[in-house]
C-alpha cells in the first residue's frame, strides 16, 4: 500500500515538474511579449508626442493622454488575456495526463486505495466516471461493506470517484476533477503570472 503511495506521489511529482517547466518556459515568452508591446507602445507614444508636442494646445494634450491611457489599457488586456491562455494550455496538459492514467494497471490500485482509506460504511454509494464502471466488480471485491453501489457519474470525467454515506449523509470526493478545479483555483489566487 506504501508503494502505491509512492507511486502516486512520483506521479504527481512528475506531472507538477513538468508543469513548473512550462510555466516557466511560459513566463519567459509572457515577460518578453509584454516587453515587446511596452517597448512598441512606447515607441508610438513618444512619435506621437514628437508630432504633436510643438502644437501645443489643450486640445491636443487631452488627446495624447488619452491615446496613452488608451494605448495602457490594451497592453495590460493583452497581458491579461494571454495569462488566461497560459493558465488554460497548462491545466490543458495535466487533464490529458490524467486521462491518460486510467490506462495504467495502478490506476485502480489508487482506486482501491482511496476506498480502503475513506472507510466505506453499509449502504454507501461510490460514483464513478461512466468509462470507470467496468472496474466496479474489482472495487467491490476490495471494500468490506455490504450492500454497496457502484453508479456512473456523469460529472466525473477526470477520474476517481466519491462515495455517499447513506447513513451519515455525506459525500467524500476524491475525484481528480475536483482536484484540478482545487488547483485551478489555487494557481489563479497565486497570482503565478504576476508582473
Amino acid at each position: 500500500m506504501e508503494m502505491n503511495n509512492e507511486k502516486l506521489q512520483k506521479f504527481i511529482d512528475a506531472v507538477n515538474d513538468e508543469i513548473e517547466i512550462k510555466v516557466s518556459e511560459m513566463l519567459s515568452d509572457a515577460e518578453e511579449q509584454k516587453k515587446e508591446i511596452l517597448a512598441e507602445a512606447e515607441r508610438e507614444s513618444e512619435e506621437y508626442a514628437d508630432r504633436h508636442f510643438n502644437i501645443g494646445s489643450k486640445k491636443n494634450e487631452n488627446r495624447y493622454v488619452r491615446d496613452i491611457s488608451r494605448a495602457e489599457l490594451e497592453m495590460k488586456k493583452a497581458v491579461l488575456q494571454h495569462r488566461e491562455e497560459l493558465t488554460a494550455k497548462i491545466f490543458d496538459v495535466v487533464e490529458k495526463r490524467l486521462l491518460k492514467y486510467h490506462d495504467d494497471p495502478k490506476y485502480v490500485d489508487m482506486l482501491i486505495k482511496n476506498l480502503l482509506l475513506m472507510h466505506v460504511s453499509d449502504g454507501s454509494e461510490i460514483f464513478l466516471s461512466p468509462d470507470d464502471m467496468k472496474y466496479a466488480d474489482t472495487l467491490k471485491k476490495a471494500v468490506r461493506a455490504e450492500n454497496v453501489t457502484f453508479s456512473p457519474d456523469e460529472k466525473i470525467r477526470l477520474g476517481g470517484l466519491s462515495v455517499y454515506k447513506k447513513e451519515k449523509g455525506t459525500i467524500s470526493d476524491k475525484t481528480f476533477d475536483l482536484a484540478v478545479e482545487e488547483q485551478k483555483r489555487s494557481f489563479a489566487n497565486s497570482n503565478a503570472f504576476a508582473q
